[in-house]
């Protein structure tokens, strides 16, 4: 059986004119889709997406999720501000969305939200090939251990949290039922074709490390039984103020968790430093745990352009058939090297053979590494293939 992938976007200003111009497009391109998604920027009325993708394909399980300030496709970077579809045609495939807005135990939330993407999809007692994760920024790591609770550790997640602009919560998530600007989105995919994962960062350590000798939450109290925040600043060579934003000037210098090793390779999740607290912590986008050693790493422009065409090509492995692909880059890279964007879509379009691709720009990045280890992290850049048989 055939399957396809095509994608399409749209930048007019109008949230209806943008969707139903995007819509026209892709129908233009593929069949009625099995799934499809939307990736939008914060400026538009989520409430007329909503409404208008219900009315257009009443019967396609769809997931849309907020992006900062643009996203990528095949047809090149969108800077700013606009809309992208992504679908997929798979008539002997399977697939399913859910929202759950969260208000009590993360943990539970999670399970409840890969239950009913399942139920959606009509493979209930199935375990889908691919879940396609996205959250609202704080909880992930939770988040995904109550999706393994349900589907067990071995089935690829990929995934990005829901993203604005400013980083000024505006963030937001929904589906053909429910929206949510706090909660956890999720599409199972159980397609007709072979697929492949990759999950990876542009950086590496550097000979500066330390214990983590005190946590709360996602705050990183101590490293070594100091201030963390004063730790950093020796090996960042940089003094900051307590309080305010640190996200661009940490972005080339996250601290970096070992996941294992790869030929002789170590693999790294990251944790991007957010800001410095009054008491001289560190604020993460990730959870640390104490008693865990952390690597200042370190990583360059040149690498964070071009790593993004080696992260897919990385998924292809032997299969060089693909049909199409989902990629996640990391809002603060893409803020990072901005000018440059135009760069980093070639790359990646180029791994992907040319073949359709959306990618949004999240705050927080989700994946499979080699290891089989799902995790969340930032500054990552998560990439799934569709392959022919």
């Amino acid at each position: 059986m055939a399957m396809d992938i095509a994608t399409s976007f749209s930048v007019l200003n109008n949230s209806h004119d943008a969707i139903v111009d995007a819509i026209n497009k892709l129908d233009k391109k593929i069949a009625p889709p099995s799934l499809l998604l939307l990736y939008f920027s914060e400026d538009y009325d989520y409430d007329v997406l909503q409404l208008t993708l219900n009315k257009y394909y009443p019967n396609t399980p769809f997931l849309a999720c907020s992006s900062c300030q643009g996203f990528m496709t095949e047809d090149g970077y969108i800077n700013g501000r606009g809309v992208a579809l992504w679908a997929i045609n798979d008539i002997v495939g399977a697939y399913g969305t859910s929202i759950v807005s969260s208000n009590g135990s993360i943990f539970d939330i999670a399970r409840q939200a890969i239950l009913k993407a399942i139920n959606n999809s009509g493979r209930l007692g199935e375990a889908p090939t691919l879940i396609l994760l996205h959250a609202t920024p704080g909880c992930e790591e939770e988040v995904i251990r109550g999706i393994e609770d349900v589907v067990g550790k071995n089935i690829a997640i990929i995934g990005g949290s829901a993203a604005d602009d400013h980083v000024q919560g505006k963030w937001r998530i929904f589906n053909h039922e429910q929206q949510t600007q706090q909660g956890i989105g999720i599409a199972v995919f159980y397609p007709n074709c072979e697929v492949s994962f990759s999950f990876h960062s542009g950086y590496a350590a550097t000979s500066y490390s330390a214990i983590a000798t005190k946590v709360q939450g996602r705050e990183l109290i101590e490293l070594n039984h100091q201030p963390a925040a004063d730790i950093y600043q020796q090996w960042i060579q940089q003094k900051f103020e307590a309080n305010s934003s640190i996200i661009n000037e940490s972005s080339l210098n996250p601290l970096g968790r070992l996941v294992g090793e790869i030929h002789d390779l170590p693999y790294f999740k990251l944790a991007h430093p957010l800001m410095v607290t009054k008491t001289n912590g560190l604020k993460m986008f990730a959870s640390i745990i104490e008693g865990e050693r952390l690597y200042f790493m370190t990583g360059t422009n040149e690498r964070l352009i071009t790593r993004a065409g080696r992260v897919v090509t990385a998924t292809n492995g032997i299969k060089l058939n693909p049909i199409g692909g989902l990629a996640i880059y990391c809002a603060g890279c893409m803020l990072k090297v901005q000018q440059r964007m135009e760069e980093v879509a070639l790359f990646m379009k180029i791994a992907m053979h040319d073949k359709s691709f959306v990618c949004p720009f999240t705050f927080g990045e989700q994946g499979q590494f080699v290891t089989g280890e799902n995790a969340h992290g930032n500054l990552m850049i998560s990439a799934v293939v569709f392959h022919r048989d």
